[in-house]
């Protein structure tokens, strides 16, 4: 009995001390913090004032707008804050819209509201940020783009803040400007213009996997293995830096996370800032083995090399002497890509019985270089074979059936990352050359201007 009592003591002195334990503590939440709430979220929001107005130049300020039946577009904002104020500058998204195209900044006031977090408030009407934000605009299907952000955090160097829309819940971002709101605007027109190719290549791992620019959308799609090439692939929302693009959707491949990239020194793509991934321009032999969309290539007379010219003129005489057919009605040569690696030169494109399309048979032998035979096949709508009046010099001049013909593919106008126009030159036969513009069709009265 005496042992029993001895453990109940104990027990009931352990019980003891617990409760005075926690009658002490309470648990309370001003025990917990050193701030009651309210003053705790005066603080929280003095603070961010103070990231937001530690900037001598202000603000890029990247936020995702839907688009009706595509993947959301990027409007990037140059943004300046005081106390009381947002300045924002002419960007461009704000270049076509109406009323302010011609406004280089407007003034419209801000706040911070707590609402489950700090909330990010625009709070009087801006005719450059608004816009798109507009219940009353004619577009305005729930397809607004936010103009109240929830605030997540700010990096630890303070040059970046992160957030996303209150009501779309996209993703919101501003980054510090290195340089005034004008110097940031010309940098991105000239990414948007001169850095953001309509194709390039992604690569990660090792692997080299088609890409391009949506620069209207500021979508990069990345073809990811089981894509089909006809149709978009992966998208990525990506908005202009000075000097480089920032992913408001991380790209995400093989465990490697990219959200920024920069130009390289050379200005021939693009550099994961941590060594990731790259963005270079696509090789050149790929527009005719694997271009995404089937398009025509115009090329004529004036496009020619001296050798290829003698040849298209002995064409012209033996058309003209046929009967068949007048060379002046030649108004289209174009090579027409598939996607798939199969190529056609096609003599009067939609031109209904005159259309002669002869396939080709196509490899790669480097990124600059392709291999080209003729098949041997004619179609068209007659019954007559215009090979034999005559398209012979020109079909042969590009391509025979009995071998391979090389040439080595350079860009004649542009930039290797945005080529205006293309020039094949044979190998062995530097004089037998053609041009024409890349990803592009005009119409011609005849292939002999």
């Amino acid at each position: 009995m005496t042992k029993i009592m001895k453990h109940l003591f104990a027990a009931s002195l352990v019980c003891c001390c617990i409760t005075a334990t926690l009658t002490g503590c309470q648990m309370k939440e001003d025990n917990l913090f050193e701030m009651d709430a309210a003053n705790r979220s005066d603080a929280w929001m003095a603070d961010y004032r103070r990231v937001f107005n530690n900037n001598d130049y202000g603000w890029a300020l990247y936020t995702m707008n839907p688009t009706f039946g595509r993947h959301p577009s990027v409007a990037t904002y140059a943004v300046k804050f005081d106390q009381v104020n947002s300045t924002f500058y002419k960007s461009t998204s704000t270049v076509r819209l109406p009323g302010v195209a011609d406004k280089d900044s407007l003034v419209s006031m801000y706040s911070f509201k707590m609402d489950n977090g700090i909330v990010l408030s625009f709070d009087t009407y801006n005719g450059f940020f608004h816009y798109y934000a507009d219940q009353s605009q004619y577009f305005s299907q729930d397809l607004q783009g936010d103009f109240e952000f929830c605030l997540d955090r700010y990096s630890e160097n303070e040059d970046t803040i992160f957030g996303r829309g209150k009501t779309k819940q996209l993703p919101f971002a501003m980054i510090k400007l290195p340089v005034s709101a004008p110097a940031y605007q010309a940098a991105c027109d000239s990414i948007l213009s001169f850095y953001s190719p309509y194709n390039c290549s992604f690569v990660c791992e090792g692997d080299t996997l088609p890409a391009r620019f949506l620069g209207i959308y500021q979508n990069l799609s990345i073809w990811m293995e089981g894509d089909d090439p006809r149709v978009d692939g992966h998208l990525y929302s990506y908005g202009n830096l000075v000097g480089g693009l920032y992913f408001l959707e991380p790209i995400e491949y093989k465990g490697h996370i990219i959200k920024e990239m920069k130009i390289t020194p050379e200005k021939d793509g693009y550099v994961d800032i941590h060594g990731q991934a790259s963005i270079i321009p696509k090789p050149f032999a790929n527009y005719w083995l694997y271009d995404e969309e089937s398009d025509s290539r115009f090329f004529g007379y004036s496009a020619l090399g001296t050798w290829t010219q003698g040849e298209w003129d002995k064409a012209r005489d033996a058309i003209n002497k046929s009967g068949k057919q007048r060379a002046d009605d030649l108004h289209y040569i174009t090579l027409a890509t598939d996607g798939f690696g199969g190529l056609e030169l096609i003599v009067n494109s939609w031109f209904g019985s005159d259309e002669v399309h002869y396939p080709m048979e196509l490899k790669k032998i480097s990124n600059d270089e392709i291999a080209v035979r003729w098949t041997g096949k004619e179609t068209s709508g007659r019954s007559y074979k215009f090979y034999d009046i005559g398209y012979k010099y020109i079909v042969d001049a590009f391509a025979s059936k009995d071998e391979w013909r090389t040439y080595r593919i350079s860009a004649r106008t542009g930039s290797k990352m945005s080529p205006g126009e293309f020039q094949l030159t044979e190998e062995s036969n530097p004089d037998n050359s053609i041009y024409f513009p890349t990803n592009f069709r005009y119409y011609h009265y005849s292939i002999w201007e």
